[in-house]
């Protein structure tokens, strides 16, 4: 009988949406260096200060591609999942407040999250709207 190996996630909080869930444990029972692989791309990619060339020098093939395949498929469903909720979030605001003339204060929710994601789309919308982006006049 082989040595059974074991994977100890931290405490997630029970909203988190499952596809984020998977893609944590995906990253988990990715080896050592893919790990470290996957880490220092995410790295390079969400900092603020980096220009095109770390972009391109980072983007890179992975020696195992293999081994980190399930990992990049749950990284899609989350990314997918994002846009589709920002693109819905935008679709309601856009509607409530701009096509049917509800004030922005009659939409917003009780979750601190969803009422700054509603303030920050109705922000985007009003500095847009002068640029002719098909906003009500």
């Amino acid at each position: 009988m082989g040595k059974e190996k074991y994977i100890q996630l931290p405490p997630i909080p029970e909203e988190l949406d499952g596809n984020v869930v998977r893609m944590i444990w995906e990253y988990t029972k990715l080896p050592e260096k893919e790990q470290q692989f996957v880490y220092e791309q995410y790295k390079v990619l969400s900092d603020d200060s980096r220009n095109e060339s770390d972009v391109d020098a980072v983007l890179i093939k992975p020696d195992h591609p293999e081994n980190i395949e399930e990992f990049g498929n749950n990284m899609k469903a989350v990314i997918a999942e994002l846009f589709r909720e920002a693109v819905g979030l935008a679709q309601y605001v856009y509607e409530e407040c701009f096509v049917n003339g509800r004030d922005v204060e009659e939409i917003l929710s009780d979750d601190p999250r969803k009422t700054e994601a509603i303030l920050a789309t109705y922000m985007l919308f009003l500095n847009n709207g002068n640029r002719d982006v098909g906003m009500p006049s």
